[in-house]
């Protein structure tokens, strides 16, 4: 199981868009590449699957940017992941569609376990928690 490249950029970049105050404002993506040090052409293909996932806002013109589309508690990793690149696929041996001996296998429960292990702690740390703990577990203002 890997995490892709993308799935962890679309984090640093929410992350970063928090830093930087977009959940109160648009923040220039050109502003979220230096932060990260990631390509702007790389965090447009980026930004534009998490806007079809409505976890962003954009706008265009000189104010303008993007910024979260709810409020960081109400955004979780696995939606991110998931807007990125789907579910997190830990093995072929948790469909039946992708694993010929899904039938007579005595072990894919394990698989399918371990893939709802992940799901669940993805789905329980929100990007708040992420600038929470960035502060040493202080609740972080937002604001």
């Amino acid at each position: 199981m890997k995490i892709t490249t993308k799935s962890r950029y679309a984090i640093r970049s929410i992350f970063a868009l928090v830093l930087l105050g977009g959940d109160q404002r648009p923040i220039a993506l050109n502003q979220i590449a230096e932060h990260e040090d990631i390509s702007r052409k790389y965090l447009e293909q980026i930004f534009i699957k998490l806007k079809k996932s409505d976890i962003v806002l954009g706008s265009r013109g000189a104010q303008g940017g993007y910024m979260l589309a709810r409020d960081p508690q109400n955004i979780k990793l696995k939606e991110v992941i998931y807007a990125m690149d789907g579910p997190v696929n830990i093995s072929d041996c948790t469909q039946e569609e992708s694993c010929d001996n899904f039938a007579s296998c005595g072990i894919n429960w394990l698989w399918a376990g371990l893939k709802e292990t992940v799901d669940n702690y993805l789905d329980n740390i929100s990007i708040y928690d992420l600038k929470r703990q960035a502060f040493g577990g202080k609740d972080a203002d937002l604001s």
